[in-house]
């Protein structure tokens, strides 16, 4: 349902951009991190969307509430190679 709402591709390239301009020696794995913290806010904000409308809202809530033991608990990478 990302694909419905507006400035969603616009916010996930300023957040891989935010997280290689802190990682600029290890792109791919920050690429990775960020697509992947932004797809776990989305999981996360779909679990309490009725539809676009309210998922923007639980989509920017979601990334504003993300923490460590979330995120780990809840990524699906295991390996970059």
């Amino acid at each position: 349902m990302m694909t419905k709402i507006t400035a969603t591709g616009c916010s996930v390239t300023a957040l891989v951009a935010a997280f290689v301009a802190v990682e600029k020696t290890h792109v791919l794995e920050a690429t990775a991190a960020a697509l992947s913290l932004f797809g776990i806010a989305g999981e996360m904000g779909m679990e309490m969307a009725n539809g676009p409308a309210t998922l923007r809202i639980h989509l920017i809530d979601s990334l504003h509430g993300l923490d460590e033991s979330c995120v780990l608990s809840r990524v699906k990478i295991t390996s970059l190679s």
